[in-house]
């Protein structure tokens, strides 16, 4: 498929040399800026520039454009105009702008469109997820935890921003969407951060707990070369299986979604839960304590808390209004005495059945630790 490419993250090189060597044509015209410009030119990758990103999306050789940019506003006009073009869209996520805000959007436009929208992301690097799968579906309940060691060449703002964002994409592959998250820096004064440790897990009222996931993001020293990246898993009988990270082609991914466009929804939902546990990792750096990532729109256990909250303010003021209506009519009325008695039974009797729903409260269940709605909001876990 004809490949075009738009921006200058150099997030998006390896797929440009993967374009370049697919095919003994050069790429078609693009808009190269930046770094991912200068990789170019340096590797020696012939190129076909066009004069502005709108003349891209109206080449009819184009089957493909690749938005590589930083600009969250920019990557959503131009995806629009692409899809209306009737080009497939391979968004590749901003290094620091990137928010699950963007994912929403672009899932809103991929509803309107006919052609596939594929956002790039860390999980790609797994040579051993298939091209039509987005998790590697492991079983929680026979493993013990997971484990993933990131080397980055520097700890900059926007390596460690896209470190942590491929890191936790790639304890996502594993299938379990996590609802806590604690991150802890480790700085050397006078040195700054020498390493970063981010552990996912789920909270302890879920009605099924997920096995805990550690990233530790530091800096990459002479002997990451031989060993490389592991994604490790080890079970509960001390086995473990260990997931290599690495190039894995991205273009039969590509190739698959473009042809099976219903897919790319699981992918743009993969994506911001992503999103979401970075977001979730940039408030438990600055409140330096663990924070609830709610995937939910709401809980049984929570929306029974807050119905009988409800209930009884009501309760009270019926209380309160009936109080003064009994008092009252005693004063004004002659009644029999079965008829104060009933007054009295109903003026009880809403007090009586609040009391007794509070025993239907071990019944409910909380879904919060395993579950993901379309919500996507985030709070602090106050214990």
């Amino acid at each position: 498929m004809k490949t075009a490419f738009v921006g200058s993250s150099a997030l998006a090189w390896q797929l440009l040399q993967e374009a370049s060597r697919a095919s003994d044509q050069p790429l078609p015209p693009s808009v190269l800026q930046g770094p991912l410009r200068e990789r170019a030119l340096a590797a020696g990758i012939p190129l076909r520039l066009a004069a502005s990103a709108e003349d891209v999306m109206l080449d009819p050789a184009n089957q493909v454009v690749v938005l590589a940019l930083e600009d969250c506003d920019e990557i959503l006009r131009l995806t629009r105009a692409a899809v209306q073009a009737e080009k497939h869209v391979v968004v590749v996520l901003p290094e620091l702008t990137a928010s699950p805000a963007l994912t929403f959007e672009l899932q809103l436009v991929l509803d309107e469109s006919q052609t596939a929208i594929i956002p790039l992301l860390g999980r790609w690097q797994l040579p051993q997820l298939p091209p039509d799968r987005v998790v590697l579906g492991l079983d929680p309940d026979s493993i013990r935890q997971l484990t993933l060691e990131l080397p980055l060449p520097e700890l900059s703002d926007a390596a460690l921003a896209v470190g942590l964002r491929t890191g936790l994409d790639l304890l996502t592959a594993s299938g379990f969407l996590y609802s806590q998250v604690t991150c802890l820096d480790q700085a050397v004064p006078g040195a700054g951060l020498i390493s970063r440790m981010v552990s996912l897990s789920t909270q302890p009222e879920a009605e099924r707990l997920l096995p805990p996931a550690s990233l530790t993001l530091r800096p990459a020293n002479a002997t990451d070369g031989s060993a490389g990246v592991l994604l490790t898993v080890t079970y509960r009988d001390g086995r473990q299986q260990q997931y290599p990270v690495g190039e894995a082609p991205m273009l039969p991914r590509i190739l698959h979604l473009c042809r099976h466009r219903a897919d790319c929804s699981a992918w743009l939902d993969a994506a911001s839960a992503t999103l979401e546990l970075c977001e979730a990792t940039a408030r438990s750096i600055r409140r330096r304590r663990t924070v609830d990532v709610h995937f939910d729109a709401g809980t049984e256990r929570s929306v029974f808390k807050s119905q009988m909250t409800a209930f009884g303010c009501g309760v009270l003021t019926w209380l309160l209004l009936g109080m003064v209506s009994y008092l009252i009519a005693g004063q004004l009325l002659t009644l029999p005495n079965w008829a104060w008695h009933t007054a009295r039974i109903l003026w009880m009797l809403p007090l009586i059945l609040f009391l007794m729903a509070q025993l239907l409260l071990p019944l409910t269940r909380n879904r919060g630790g395993n579950a993901r709605g379309n919500t996507g909001s985030s709070a602090d876990n106050d214990g």
